[in-house]
């Protein structure tokens, strides 16, 4: 289907939400993991609206490997902020300890 048609019907209740399809064919802790981190996106994204910029690399992808490499990331999740700070794992205070610095810095150069 078409993205307008899977939003669509996940808005009307007529399936699965198209981010929740094919998620039970994988195994119980990786589908926990899934919904955290969509949890942990969804609230930066709520909290700093247009202040951040939210980018998702897939470390299988050659753009996102060499983001990896590029930024010593071996665990994941791994979050970047501002090419500077690297935060590893699920707690999200520090991460937006980061996050509101960069934010601050910016609003300060402005």
């Amino acid at each position: 289907m078409c993205t307008s048609c899977e939003v669509m019907m996940s808005q009307a209740s007529l399936g699965q939400a198209p981010q929740e399809r094919g998620l039970e064919e994988y195994p119980p802790e990786w589908q926990e993991d899934f919904r955290k981190f969509s949890s942990i996106l969804i609230n930066l994204s709520d909290r700093y609206a247009s202040h951040i910029l939210i980018h998702i690399w897939d470390p299988r992808s050659m753009q996102g490997m060499w983001k990896s490499i590029r930024h010593g990331v071996r665990r994941y999740p791994t979050f970047v902020v501002d090419g500077q700070h690297k935060y590893i794992g699920w707690d999200t205070v520090q991460l937006e300890q980061y996050i509101q610095s960069a934010v601050d810095n910016s609003n300060s150069a402005i």
